[in-house]
């Protein structure tokens, strides 16, 4: 986009007549949280170039919480390379509002989007908790959900940002074994927070 600099003519009795300005071309510039630029940004993250795809999901993390709806639903795509990205920005983001899809994605197929799915949840600290118990409370019998849910609870406790009864669930998931224990510990750690938080 080329701008032209220019003075404006006439009288010089207040000085301001001087003064430099810049004339812009009446193009208008669209802005970053555009539909129709997020959904061009998400198509290129099936780009077959990784230097374009990494252009992509960066342009989507600086653009943030418009971009999010559409990078939640790549996270349910039959392609493993789009759920990737999808998770690895989402957790560049850290939009609250993204937990408990990316519990859901704690379950994936794939090994490396399980662990992404982790790590983004670990970057919402507190935020990721409450999900994370309701998950287990219904699906305490998935070992992708345990495992995960051990990683990201795990490192919330180094941060120390777990109660007492979120402690016990993770106690619960140390032996990684199919135990109805672990979904009632996630029952009473749950309700002891939405009953701190009323």
């Amino acid at each position: 986009m080329k701008t032209v600099s220019y003075r404006e003519s006439g009288s010089n009795t207040s000085g301001d007549d001087s003064r430099s300005r810049v004339l812009f071309n009446k193009k208008r510039i669209k802005p970053m949280n555009n539909s129709e630029y997020i959904e061009k940004l998400i198509s290129q993250l099936q780009s077959d170039e990784g230097t374009e795809r990494q252009r992509a999901r960066k342009a989507l993390v600086r653009i943030g919480k418009p971009a999010v709806p559409l990078l939640v639903d790549l996270l349910t795509h039959e392609n493993d390379l789009l759920r990737w990205e999808a998770c690895k920005a989402l957790g560049s983001i850290s939009d609250p509002g993204t937990a408990a899809p990316l519990v859901h994605a704690l379950s994936d197929s794939s090994m490396e989007i399980r662990w992404l799915a982790g790590e983004a949840l670990i970057s919402l600290g507190e935020d990721a908790v409450n999900e994370l118990l309701r998950a287990l409370e219904i699906n305490f019998n998935s070992v992708f959900l345990r495992e995960g849910a051990h990683h990201v609870l795990h490192a919330l406790e180094r941060q120390k940002l777990l109660d007492k009864k979120t402690l016990n669930v993770l106690d619960s998931l140390r032996y990684l074994q199919p135990s109805i224990s672990v979904g009632v510990a996630a029952k009473e750690a749950l309700e002891s927070l939405l009953q701190h938080s009323e």
